[in-house]
């Protein structure tokens, strides 16, 4: 029997060596497109019976083309989109890979209302800015400081508000000075440091708030993450490791490493405030509520370094995003809203009294929210298991879904002329009018910070800022577009970016 299978096994090999060529380019060409049929149809198994935006007439060729398309003029192509769809989704692709865009609002808060075991957040979120290569793996995996901001963080505020007040003061003063005529200013910029120094205030305090270099990496920090993140996205998970080791973004890590261990190891030593008592800033915070794990100088300071990105650079484009607005209708709105600041201060001065009772600004922030998309696509979730909306449409395991923000912040059925600005749209009146509606408060049809599950934890800090900076900006300053200048808009794929390298005139506010 042992023979006769050797016999046969030499006959096998015999054969083999002996074949023609063209016989063994068959098999090659046999297992060739075995491959791309199994990987064709993982494809297709995985991919929602949803239209394709942009995609062409070519099967194979088509989400390449999607994405050429998206990235030469994401706006046109989904309002295209937009036309088309006849049930509220469609697929579009992107360098990261393909997406349902939802722009129904219902269905929005359907897919909104799945438990994390079905539609992930925390994934979506990670793949979108990369968070564990970016940011670090603890800040992705384990998020410890999201209850941290929500609750400790958020319930400080009020307490916070002088300190707040004072640092954009100063850093006004320092960055735009005086000027009795119009001086030009990059105002995203002067937005950018003012953020910076009012969230770090009450992060790690003074010394690192004004301390310029400390600062600038921050900043610089904050904008690697988001070019870095685009940069790593189309390549493997074990390769994205190796790639940010070297890039930007691991050194201005590192940066805030060495500025702020020492501090952060004072703290794990049990260090008091000037008054003998335990500290209530965000670095003693998160040591509070830290695993033991992330209990470390490295990690601890890479938290803090991933807070200022959130704090920084959303709330930055955000605001900015406002300022610019303000300064193209200057002769419309200027005065109002200073006025309403001026018949609300306190003996002068900013309180939370006075950000208490400002509905013209509160509408005037929510739609420059509205109008002004701080992205086409928002509220990003990972399919983890098959996902049926009410219509029978499937999200299949594997899919990423997110909300289109073009379609429902210019939704006609929720707003009235919705391609038109219009500062006091969500200006409230009447006697059964007890508080206005704020930017913090989220819906479908106006996520700037996000909605239904997951919102944005620090949406009430950075919305508290951004009335500091623009109630001190009004009671100081004007300022304007230059003639004949605007700002232009910018698209990397679905996300945003405001043009940060418009200049305007501002010069200071005289009375009379």
């Amino acid at each position: 029997m042992a023979t006769s299978t050797t016999e046969s096994g030499d006959f096998s090999i015999a054969n083999a060596a002996n074949m023609s060529p063209l016989s063994a380019y068959q098999v090659l060409a046999a297992v060739f497109l075995g491959y791309v049929a199994l990987n064709r149809y993982q494809y297709w198994k995985k991919t929602p019976k949803v239209m394709p935006l942009g995609f062409g007439s070519l099967p194979w060729l088509g989400p390449w083309i999607g994405t050429v398309r998206l990235l030469r003029d994401p706006v046109k192509l989904i309002r295209e989109g937009m036309a088309k769809s006849n049930n509220g989704l469609m697929r579009i692709a992107t360098i990261q890979g393909e997406y349902i865009l939802v722009s129904d609002r219902n269905k929005v808060a359907e897919y909104l209302r799945a438990p994390d075991s079905v539609l992930n957040a925390q994934e979506g979120a990670n793949d979108q800015q990369q968070i564990p290569f970016t940011m670090g793996y603890g800040v992705g995996h384990r998020t410890y400081h999201t209850p941290v901001v929500r609750g400790p963080i958020t319930q400080s505020i009020n307490a916070w508000t002088p300190l707040l007040v004072d640092e954009c003061c100063q850093s006004l003063e320092e960055m735009i000075g005086s000027p009795r005529d119009h001086k030009a200013i990059a105002l995203y910029d002067v937005i950018a440091m003012t953020v910076g120094r009012m969230a770090n205030r009450v992060y790690v305090g003074t010394d690192f708030c004004r301390n310029k270099e400390y600062l600038s990496n921050a900043a610089d920090y904050a904008q690697a993450v988001v070019i870095t993140s685009e940069m790593i996205r189309p390549f493997p998970s074990w390769f994205k490791g190796i790639l940010v080791r070297f890039m930007p973004v691991m050194r201005h890590r590192k940066a805030g490493e060495r500025f702020l261990g020492p501090y952060i190891q004072e703290r794990l030593n049990g260090k008091l405030d000037e008054f003998g008592e335990k500290p209530t800033d965000l670095v003693q915070r998160l040591i509070d509520a830290a695993p033991p794990i992330e209990r470390t100088v490295p990690q601890l300071a890479e938290r803090v370094m991933a807070l200022n990105v959130a704090s920084i650079h959303t709330t930055t484009m955000t605001l900015t995003s406002v300022l610019y607005t303000l300064a193209a209708e200057r002769e419309k709105y200027q005065e109002v809203l200073r006025n309403e600041v001026l018949e609300n201060l306190e003996d002068g001065q900013v309180t939370v009294k006075t950000l208490g009772n400002l509905p013209k600004m509160e509408s005037f922030l929510r739609e420059s929210g509205r109008f002004n998309n701080n992205g086409l696509m928002a509220m990003q979730r990972n399919v983890k298991k098959d996902f049926t909306f009410s219509d029978g449409t499937v999200l299949p395991a594997g899919a990423k879904v997110g909300a289109l923000t073009l379609a429902l912040h210019r939704d006609p059925e929720v707003y009235e002329n919705p391609d038109v600005f219009d500062g006091f749209r969500f200006l409230q009146s009447g006697p059964s009018v007890s508080k206005p509606s704020t930017l913090v408060n989220t819906r479908a049809s106006l996520h700037v910070f996000g909605h239904g599950r997951h919102p944005c934890p620090g949406r009430f800090l950075a919305v508290h800022e951004m009335k500091i900076i623009f109630s001190t900006l009004l009671l100081q300053y004007n300022w304007e577009l230059a003639p004949g200048t605007e700002p232009k808009t910018f698209y990397i794929a679905t996300m945003f970016v405001p043009d940060t390298k418009l200049k305007v005139g501002v010069n200071l506010v005289t009375e009379g």
